[in-house]
């Protein structure tokens, strides 16, 4: 039986994406590539923003119009939050985030494969939860993704992801190091931490500190990321252990969304801006060179020309290497959604602009620094004219001459030459 697979959204979606990718291999199915024809088509979906979710919505039509014989699943966090009523007409199967475990099985059972033609996978282990975590997941980057959490229970007025996601919940501690061996026994050089709330992470005591610190310890690995950390949780810790272990990464992920007290607390956020000043300027202290990047968001509700200064003030007094910034759009089921004082569309999207040039610059500037200095990459491919493409430890492209095709997907140290377009050359 065929099945083809599309995941939307997140770097979470695309790990969870690639794990029930390598499930349904493992039981039998086989994978075609998506848009051509297929038994099975599963659209693993994203709802953080209503433009997403209807992305998500607009395929599911089109493959329905072209490949009216397929059996087609939902799933993912649109699930939750669209009109499955309307979608009757449209999708086969819905797996809600309670059934995402047994989605293997219930796709099998639909569609009338039975158990036993599906064989066992290695060991005997029953095909529930989680694919067998002694073998890593078929990936097509060269980096390996490693969920240890889900869920989020701190909703942010904005956000629709703890309806989508549920509450938090942590992957065991010793699951996840398996899975981070299966990696590196795999040849992948960098792991990627990730979750929902990955600072919300907690197995029988243990922290997300204790986590990366035991990660620290397979054989092989190269090198660690962490995906995006809150600000105002564990972020403090975390930069002590990058001063203390080169192979963490010096790039943190803090979405601080506002650099104003009184829209931060519209948003329903955990913290000042105060206090973020203060972990910012220590950062900097204990590491002049980490990359932090953040998240803002132009627009939000209530928003006043001084709230938007101030946000404007916090991007320009620190040397952010880069900022994701987007105009704010109502997400329905949100209560900033039904907030009064909504700054009108095309001011919204002045003020993103705005904040997006101011962040290019900080970007250059922070680039900059590294010229004519050695820098380590991940080479992620090798042209045939022998440029080699990937990034540094602190989330910078990089393009470098004269390495062979079999350095792919291995950590490679380079003397900046120049930069270009954003780009470390070498």
């Amino acid at each position: 039986m065929t099945f083809s697979f599309k995941i939307f959204g997140c770097r979470l979606n695309q790990a969870e994406g690639a794990n029930w990718i390598s499930q349904f291999e493992d039981a039998g199915f086989e994978r075609v590539p998506f848009g051509g024809e297929a038994d099975v088509i599963l659209l693993y979906s994203c709802t953080v923003t209503q433009k997403a979710e209807n992305e998500c919505l607009k395929t599911l039509r089109h493959l329905r119009v072209t490949q009216p014989k397929a059996f087609i699943v939902l799933a993912g966090c649109a699930v939750e939050t669209c009109d499955r009523t309307a979608l009757a007409d449209v999708v086969n199967l819905f797996i809600n985030r309670d059934q995402k475990e047994e989605m293997v099985r219930l796709v099998g059972e639909k569609r009338g494969k039975k158990e036993e033609e599906r064989g066992k996978n290695a060991g005997g282990i029953p095909r529930r939860g989680e694919a067998d975590p002694r073998r890593a997941p078929r990936l097509s980057t060269q980096r390996a993704t490693l969920k240890v959490q889900d869920g989020c229970n701190f909703r942010c007025a904005y956000c629709i992801v703890p309806h989508a996601r549920g509450e938090p919940r942590s992957r065991s501690l010793a699951t996840c190091l398996v899975e981070a061996r299966a990696y590196c026994e795999a040849g992948f050089q960098e792991i990627v931490i990730t979750g929902c709330n990955t600072a919300c992470y907690a197995d029988e005591g243990l922290n997300l500190v204790d986590l990366l610190q035991a990660v620290l310890t397979v054989p092989g690995l190269g090198r660690l990321r962490l995906g995006s950390i809150e600000p105002g949780t564990i972020e403090g810790n975390i930069i002590t252990l990058m001063a203390q272990e080169p192979r963490v990464c010096r790039f943190l992920h803090l979405p601080i969304q506002s650099g104003s007290d009184s829209i931060l607390k519209s948003m329903k956020r955990r913290y000042t801006i105060s206090a973020i000043r203060q972990r910012l300027a220590e950062a900097f202290k204990t590491i002049p060179d980490l990359a932090i990047g953040t998240d803002l968001i132009a627009g939000f509700p209530g928003e006043t020309l001084k709230d938007f200064e101030q946000t404007c003030q916090l991007l320009r007094d620190f040397p952010f290497a880069n900022a994701h910034v987007f105009p704010y759009s109502e997400r329905p089921g949100t209560p900033a959604a039904e907030m009064k004082q909504q700054v009108p569309v095309a001011e919204r999207k002045r003020r993103a602009k705005v904040l997006s040039d101011i962040a290019e610059q900080q970007r250059v500037t922070y680039m900059s620094r590294f010229q004519g200095r050695e820098v380590t990459f991940l080479v992620e491919r090798v042209d045939r004219t022998g440029l080699a493409y990937g990034w540094s430890a602190e989330y910078l492209p990089c393009i470098v001459q004269g390495l062979p095709a079999n350095t792919r997907k291995t950590l490679q140290t380079f003397t900046v030459r120049s930069i270009d377009k954003g780009v470390l050359v070498g």
